[in-house]
């Protein structure tokens, strides 16, 4: 079946991080190591990326 189990975790791996998949991409980025609140947004809004999601 194409739906997901509820133990299913939506993690991505990026620079050695493990960023929760569940958070919205904002504060998502911001468990890397080096980007803050203000530097995450910047990125999103220049790769034009939906902030709500």
């Amino acid at each position: 079946s194409l739906i997901a189990n509820e133990d299913f975790q939506h993690i991505l791996r990026i620079l050695n991080t493990n960023v929760d998949g569940r958070q919205k991409i904002m504060f998502a980025l911001t468990s890397i190591k080096g980007i803050g609140r203000r530097f995450a947004n910047i990125v999103c809004k220049k790769a034009d990326i939906d902030m709500n999601k």
